[in-house]
């Protein structure tokens, strides 16, 4: 009777185990179509980077590169193509992670990496917006599992599950699909302007450390490495600020000055550029330029690479 109890008890486990691998096979599948044919939004300006731009410039960073660099001023002045893959809201984990599996199929002439002053202090939330790479897994194991995995040890049983990848992406393509988002490859442009009598409000801003976190510094070193191990030329810029700030006791941006000067990487730095400080009509706001201040900057900046 026993014998016949346990059968029974293995039976129904395996059962439930065959019913929640079809499940999790057949909304996967529904998922992942949704979010590879998505046309907008920023999973598809990833996508696209991934699997299908071959332009010959390539820019990498946070909302400084998505809003401030515009392809068309560095196609007009580099006479070359160009495309945005800067992420809002997103740091090195990231982009090392996007740069990896875009040079998997192509290689461009030139990387631009936009760096802003704390990207070594550590933040949470840049671990925890390495979801959205979660989608890419399957074809990109090799690449995306070092990175992943400082996330989670457990990254191969979650993302084992098909559902799993996708199911923080579902609601932002319903939502581009509803609303979609006009951008000009890659980059997406900011209007208004402010007024010098406005009272700026700080940009809200994830809750950084002031603490070095070592994975980043090796993301950081990675990025680069990548690059040059691929032969192509590796710039890194600093946006403009409209209000004039020192660095001097930024451990994370002196960090990141030093290993660029080691690995002897140019530089380009607009922190502090007299064309843009307390000039508030190329503002959108206290830390983001707008679509006149962004276009300005990129034909400054593609006649800098162009020397």
């Amino acid at each position: 009777m026993i014998k016949k109890d346990y059968k029974i008890s293995i039976f129904k486990i395996v059962k439930f185990l065959l019913i929640l691998l079809i499940v999790d096979f057949t909304f996967g599948a529904i998922s992942q179509y949704v979010f590879f044919n998505q046309k907008t939004g920023k999973f598809a300006r990833a996508t696209h980077a991934i699997e299908q731009t071959n332009a010959k410039i390539l820019i990498f960073g946070s909302s400084h590169a998505h809003r401030h660099y515009v392809p068309e001023m560095f196609e007009k002045e580099l006479q070359t193509s160009s495309y945005n893959a800067g992420a809002e809201g997103q740091q090195l984990l990231y982009h090392t992670a996007l740069q990896k599996m875009i040079l998997k199929r192509t290689k461009p002439d030139l990387i631009i990496l936009n760096i802003d002053e704390d990207f070594l202090y550590g933040s949470q939330a840049a671990y925890d917006r390495l979801s959205d790479l979660h989608p890419y897994y399957d074809n990109h194991r090799k690449e995306l599992k070092p990175i992943l995995a400082l996330q989670s040890r457990f990254v191969d049983v979650k993302l084992f599950f098909k559902s799993y990848q996708t199911n923080s992406t579902l609601v932002h393509a319903i939502r581009y699909y509803l609303a979609p988002q006009t951008d000009f490859k890659g980059y997406r442009p900011l209007y208004g302007k402010l007024n010098a009598s406005d009272k700026l409000k700080e940009v809200e801003t994830d809750e950084i450390e002031t603490k070095i976190d070592q994975n980043f510094v090796n993301a950081f070193t990675s990025f680069i490495a990548t690059a040059k191990d691929n032969n192509i030329k590796l710039v890194m810029v600093t946006s403009p600020n409209l209000i004039k700030k020192e660095h001097l006791d930024n451990e994370s941006f002196r960090m990141m000055k030093e290993i660029i000067k080691k690995k002897n990487i140019t530089m380009i730095d607009f922190f502090n550029s007299e064309r843009f400080l307390d000039k508030y009509e190329l503002f959108h706001d206290s830390s983001h330029l707008n679509n006149e201040g962004a276009r300005l900057f990129s034909s400054l900046l593609a006649k800098e690479i162009k020397k």
